[in-house]
């Protein structure tokens, strides 16, 4: 399997009172101060939420600190219609938020998030009203849908600066570009500015720079940064250019050539496991792996210190060689390679201030079970079934949620083992949860011819496993559905042909948006392809692409490239420039945060459906988007009568 992972001052005591008394009734804490490295329970109703009646509810507490995050599993456990948890705070924590979902819906408490700050004898700990600060300044949208809110940000580092005065340095930055977007401080920013300009610091130009681009000064921005350039030529500024040109650089040889540019400004007195240039090394491993280049691999492979990136990039490499059938004898080389490092990193887990050893064994077990998907994969593929068995068993065994790929594989293991009735009880638990692919339900009939000795009555069998499978998903996407409004757009496509939303009525329009360089999106298109070809014929029915969010100037070329590349028939829209000089000016009326997001659009020109991300297989795609397109062309039929009411909730 594919490797997955920012008022007034307030008095002290006023921020004291308002330490964060939760009100909301669906998430209750054992401990109403919780502490560093204690461990708290958690109990979740879900009545009521946008996960009401959902069975695979998945909890992940987030720990942040210094504007960076854990991310932590909580194995829930239900009882009755409730489900109950716990978890240790890391000993570093300053906040943390529960995220409950299930699938792509997640309950964000009326966007305000599952929040809670970290104490010492009842009192918020030195950051933890910086880091609620950072969480709603838009880490939150981006990680659990928790609404955007600059003013709230800004009274929270008041609140922060009021109990611990020496946090206002460290925080500065995003308080003041905070600052800048509320129109009641724009004399304040402007002193402010006035001051930072008579600054030698580079911090103090960079903050300069940062609020010039806040308040849209962008060609005064340009200017402030070229200056800190000569100033500073091994400074901040640009040192995150070097960063940046190498993240964004396609063409491998110049990436290469930006590496060795950082390198020779900055180099390591030893090799660090933790230092960018090894990141670096471990990106250019993994693209020269890619392209199978082996020694050029070989060569930065030899300098990489940390070992547990280097391992999902060797699965990454061999999961597509894989899937495609090809060099399958160095595909399980790297397969089994990335297993042996995870299985010693497993052995060897040592507490860090961020997460406990038993906490770090369980992130490495969870990822090794993923890889050893890929390693079972590639066994099945070479004819050593018993062997692909071996690994894929405990898979499914630790699996808490029925994912389709990994059961797709399993169940062809199975029927090349001879193991016929577990195949076909695996095979039908994925159909029902509407994850069988066409490979699962072709390997159902197999194992049904195997134990019938016929097919007869097979078709029918299949069809009511598919029909109350697709009942069960309406049912839950009607809990889902909205209705607002689609904000107007019109854009070009890659020929210059002009689509305009307005002219698009009477059609149901599904608008996706994504970007060459976003992996869950190019993921999910050969799924989108599929739908696309599914309704080609349906004149009701309209597919746009959004292309957004792009690197460099020319990117137009490298998404033509994409496409044709991909034999995709698409509908390739290219957003135009935003106000932030970025290429997201439709995206960012639609409110969009992360991509893949795709908005189903019904016939009157409202929004029906907002998908946002990709897992699973691309047939489970098609048939959540064909559920979406139906339920979207009448919408009304789709609800139960209790929702028709209510569709704005």
């Amino acid at each position: 399997m594919k490797n997955l992972k920012t008022l007034l001052m307030i008095p002290a005591m006023l921020a004291l009172n308002c330490a964060f008394a939760q009100t909301d009734s669906h998430l209750k804490l054992s401990n109403d101060f919780p502490g560093q490295g204690e461990k708290v329970s958690i109990t979740y109703a879900p009545a009521g939420t946008a996960i009401d009646g959902k069975r695979d509810i998945n909890a992940i507490v987030y720990f942040l600190f210094n504007k960076t995050y854990v991310p932590t599993p909580v194995d829930l456990k239900s009882s009755g219609n409730n489900f109950s948890g716990e978890f240790t705070v890391l000993k570093n924590a300053q906040l943390f938020f529960v995220k409950l979902s299930s699938g792509t819906e997640i309950d964000n408490n009326n966007e305000e998030g599952y929040v809670y700050l970290v104490y010492k004898d009842k009192k918020p700990i030195q950051g933890s009203y910086a880091s609620n600060a950072y969480l709603v300044s838009g880490l939150g949208k981006y990680l659990a849908e928790i609404k955007r809110n600059a003013d709230k940000g800004f009274s929270l580092y008041q609140q922060e600066f009021a109990l611990y005065p020496q946090s206002k340095k460290e925080n500065e930055t995003s308080y003041y570009t905070l600052m800048a977007h509320i129109p009641a401080y724009k004399d304040s920013i402007s002193a402010k500015l006035i001051q930072l300009n008579k600054s030698t610091a580079e911090s103090d130009l960079m903050l300069a720079s940062a609020l010039f681009n806040a308040t849209k000064k962008t060609k005064s921005a340009d200017s402030l940064n070229a200056v800190i350039r000569v100033k500073f030529p091994n400074g901040s500024l640009v040192t995150n250019e070097l960063i940046s040109a190498f993240y964004n650089e396609k063409d491998l040889a110049k990436k290469d050539s930006i590496y060795n540019i950082y390198n020779t400004k900055f180099p390591e007195k030893t090799i660090d496991k933790n230092s960018l240039s090894d990141y670096f090394r471990v990106q250019l491993a993994g693209a020269y792996l890619t392209i199978g280049d082996m020694d050029h691999y070989k060569k930065y492979e030899a300098l990489i210190k940390n070992r547990e990136n280097l391992a999902g990039t060797m699965n990454d490499a061999a999961y597509g060689w894989a899937k495609k059938g090809e060099k399958l004898d160095l595909a399980e080389q790297l397969s089994k390679g990335s297993l042996d490092i995870l299985s010693d990193a497993i052995a060897n887990a040592k507490a860090t201030p961020d997460a406990t050893a038993d906490e770090i064994k369980k992130n490495y077990a969870f990822s090794y079970d993923l890889f050893a998907d890929t390693y079972a994969l590639i066994l099945f593929k070479e004819s050593k079934f018993a062997d692909a068995l071996k690994y894929e068993q405990p898979v499914v065994d630790h699996s808490t949620k029925i994912d389709g790929e990994i059961y797709e594989h399993y169940v062809e293991i199975l029927g090349e083992v001879g193991q016929y009735a577990k195949g076909q009880e695996f095979a039908e638990k994925a159909i029902k949860a509407g994850q069988g692919s066409d490979v699962t339900k072709a390997e159902l009939k197999k194992d049904y011819l195997k134990l019938k000795g016929n097919d007869n009555g097979f078709d029918q069998y299949l069809a009511t496993l598919v029909s109350d499978a697709q009942t069960k998903a309406k049912e839950e996407l009607a809990k889902t559905m909205i209705d607002k409004p689609a904000p107007l757009f019109a854009l070009k496509d890659l020929n210059g042909k002009s689509y305009a939303l307005s002219d698009l009525k009477g059609k149901v329009v599904i608008l996706d948006f994504w970007a060459t360089w976003c992996g869950p999106c190019k993921a999910s298109l050969p799924g989108m392809q599929m739908a696309v070809n599914k309704y080609k014929d349906d004149p009701n029915v309209i597919f746009l692409f959004v292309d957004t969010w792009e690197n460099g100037d020319d990117f137009i070329t490298g998404v033509k490239k994409f496409i044709a590349d991909n034999k995709y028939v698409f509908n390739v829209l290219i957003d135009e420039k935003g106000s932030d000089g970025r290429q997201s000016k439709v995206v960012g009326s639609f409110g969009v945060e992360g991509i893949p997001t795709k908005f189903i659009i019904d016939k009157n020109g409202h929004i029906r459906f907002k998908y946002v991300g990709y897992s699973g297989t691309p047939e489970k795609l098609v048939d959540e988007v064909s559920n979406m397109v139906d339920m979207a062309g009448n919408p009304e039929a789709a609800l139960p009568s209790a929702q028709k009411t209510s569709l704005n909730k």
